[in-house]
């Protein structure tokens, strides 16, 4: 039997926005998740594109955020993958990358809504662009 504080709590978890995470360095995927959950989202991690596609086909989210380069499946192709689903269609998808010679035309022909440059400045701008995306859908 769930007391009132469990019921409240239960209520606020259902009330986060879903994140699916698809990093393959360790360190970068745990820096995205903390600062992730910090900002109020519940966060899915995988490893690479492969598991992040498998995941993707079993629950719903409102937004992926994938590293570009990947073993099993990159990033750019996991972005083409998901557009083609429909339950993919109003997400926002975005993709990162600590290659900044990407450029806009890159992020159109992956289907992808963003594209973020792993700096300093990545945690906010991510945070700043999740909250547009979500926002927008609401």
């Amino acid at each position: 039997m769930l007391d009132g504080k469990n019921s409240s709590m239960n209520e606020e978890n259902s009330l986060k926005s879903k994140i699916l995470l698809a990093e393959d360095d360790g360190a970068m995927r745990r820096f995205l998740e903390i600062s992730l959950q910090r900002a109020g989202y519940e966060v899915v991690s995988a490893e690479d594109g492969l598991a992040a596609m498998q995941i993707a086909l079993t629950e719903n989210f409102d937004a992926v955020i994938t590293d570009a380069v990947m073993p099993n499946l990159t990033g750019h192709d996991l972005c083409r993958i998901l557009r083609q689903n429909p339950n993919f269609k109003g997400v926002p998808l975005i993709i990162l990358s600590g290659l900044e010679q990407e450029t806009a035309s890159d992020v159109e022909h992956d289907c992808a809504d963003v594209y973020l440059v792993k700096n300093a400045n990545l945690k906010e701008e991510l945070t700043k662009e999740l909250t547009r995306f979500i926002a927008d859908k609401a």
